[in-house]
C-alpha cells in the first residue's frame, strides 16, 4: 500500500502567501497603468516629429534638374507633402507644403507645370499654386548640418501648445 505525504499547514501558509503576493503585484501594476491612462496630459506620438529629407546639396540639384519632389505619406497615407528650392544657395530657400487642400481626396494633388513656373491642381481645373506652395498647408523647413529637416508636426505642436494669458490692472489711489 503506497504511503500518502499530507501537505502541512506552513507549507499551506507559503502556497497562500506566493498566491496572495501575486495578487497585491497584480492589483499595482494595473492600479498604476489606470493612473497613467486616466492623468489627461498623455499624449500619443506615433513617428517622428521631423522628416529628414537628405543632403541639401543634392537635393537642391535633382530639384533644379528635374522639378519639385513630391514625398508620399507612407505612415498614414493622408499627409504627401512637396519640396521646393527657391534659391541658388542649397542652404535657404527651402519650402515644403501638403500636396492638397485640406479634405480633399488623395487622387488629389498639386503636379509641377515647369513651362508656366506653378504647380497645377488635379482636382480643380484652373486652380494653380505658385512655387512656394502659398495657398496650402506649410512645413518649416531648416538645413542642419547639411540636411533639410521638414517640422511634418509644427501646426499639431501649435495647436497643442497653450501660453499662460495675464491681465494687469494699475489702480491710482490717493489725493
Amino acid at each position: 500500500m503506497p504511503v500518502g505525504r499530507t501537505t502541512t499547514s506552513s507549507e499551506i501558509r507559503a502556497i497562500v502567501m506566493v498566491i496572495v503576493g501575486l495578487a497585491i503585484i497584480v492589483g499595482g501594476v494595473a492600479f498604476f497603468v489606470n493612473a497613467v491612462a486616466n492623468r489627461g496630459d498623455v499624449q500619443v506620438r506615433l513617428g517622428d516629429e521631423f522628416f529628414d529629407a537628405g543632403d541639401a546639396v543634392d537635393i537642391a540639384d535633382e530639384i533644379a534638374d528635374n522639378g519639385p519632389i513630391l514625398y508620399s505619406d507612407v505612415a498614414g497615407g493622408s499627409r504627401d507633402l512637396v519640396l521646393n528650392h527657391l534659391s541658388d544657395n542649397p542652404e535657404d530657400g527651402w519650402v515644403a507644403f501638403e500636396a492638397r487642400r485640406p479634405g480633399d481626396d488623395r487622387d488629389c494633388a498639386v503636379t509641377w507645370n515647369a513651362d508656366a513656373a506653378r504647380f497645377d491642381y488635379s482636382c480643380d481645373e484652373g486652380t494653380t499654386f505658385p512655387p512656394d506652395g502659398a495657398g496650402l498647408a506649410q512645413f518649416p523647413v531648416t538645413v542642419t548640418d547639411g540636411d533639410i529637416i521638414v517640422d511634418i508636426n509644427a501646426s499639431q505642436r501649435a495647436s497643442t501648445t497653450t501660453s499662460a494669458s495675464t491681465t494687469s490692472s494699475v489702480v491710482i489711489s490717493g489725493s
